[in-house]
């Protein structure tokens, strides 16, 4: 098995594993890497260690922008290097469902607890890391200047959002935080390189899923039955991956009752 590489720049690079297309981006230093996020698999992350072996690297700094399991394989693979997340790292790991034995097994206790931000100078890259709460409540966004890119974490997820781990009025917020930054290009932790226009798609995408579900159940009609179609601004059709987590969030939306408020 091997991970896809998308050179962004000579001193950045974008892996993409097998495993729920989760990603992992290297920022490099002369020998040394930076990795935001760590791959969804172990298979995938034993095939991130060659590449950064074959290429000449070592894993130095390992972030992660919220620790979910499908973002964290590759960790336990470099031992030697430090690992960042929010302070709410842990609290976040274990409110994690529909993992697998595999998952849990990627668990490493993080050494550096961020809260606030943090400014980071990486080779020629100036790094700012700071709070976005939203998709989780201890998320971490990424702005690289010279890159003109902004990671997001899964504050979107394909070109929606995923309410399962919060409110959408606070991946909203989350959303339009991350749009005030201003950067063209976006990296979410699935996925290929993006525009900012995801964002704004992910904000379309959580305004019509409210409209949708308060007209369904004024209608009478199963809020399971809403299409992912009904609800994504105009745009690609939907992918499998947003399809599937479409039915979560309407899955979601019953279980916890969100939007009743508005009823």
């Amino acid at each position: 098995m091997a991970v896809r590489s998308e050179t962004i720049d000579s001193d950045a690079v974008l892996f993409r594993g097998d495993r729920y297309d989760s990603t992992s981006l290297a920022l490099f230093d002369g020998d040394r890497a930076l990795l935001i996020e760590g791959l969804g698999s172990a298979a995938d992350a034993e095939a991130l260690r060659a590449e950064l072996a074959a290429r000449g690297k070592r894993a130095e700094l390992l972030v992660s922008t919220h620790y979910f399991s499908d973002h964290l394989a590759a960790w336990n693979l470099f031992p030697e290097a430090d690992v960042l997340a929010h302070e709410n790292a842990l609290a976040t790991f274990w409110s994690e469902e529909f993992r697998t034995a595999e998952e849990v097994g990627h668990f490493r206790e993080p050494t550096l607890l961020l809260s606030g931000r943090l400014g980071l100078a990486w080779g020629r890259f100036h790094i700012e890391i700071f709070e976005n709460p939203g998709h989780t409540a201890g998320t971490l966004n990424v702005e690289i200047p010279e890159l003109d890119l902004l990671h997001v974490g899964d504050t979107a997820v394909g070109r929606m959002a995923y309410v399962q781990y919060s409110a959408p009025e606070a991946i909203d917020r989350a959303l339009a935080r991350a749009l005030a930054r201003g950067r063209s290009r976006v990296l979410r932790s699935h996925g290929p390189l993006t525009s900012s226009e995801t964002l704004r798609s992910a904000r379309g995408y959580l305004a019509n899923l409210r409209l949708r579900v308060l007209e369904a159940r004024s209608n009478g009609r199963p809020v399971s039955e809403i299409r992912i179609e009904e609800c994504l601004p105009a745009g690609p059709p939907a992918i499998d991956f947003e399809a599937f987590f479409h039915a979560r969030n309407l899955a979601s939306i019953e279980a916890r009752g969100l939007y009743r408020e508005a009823a």
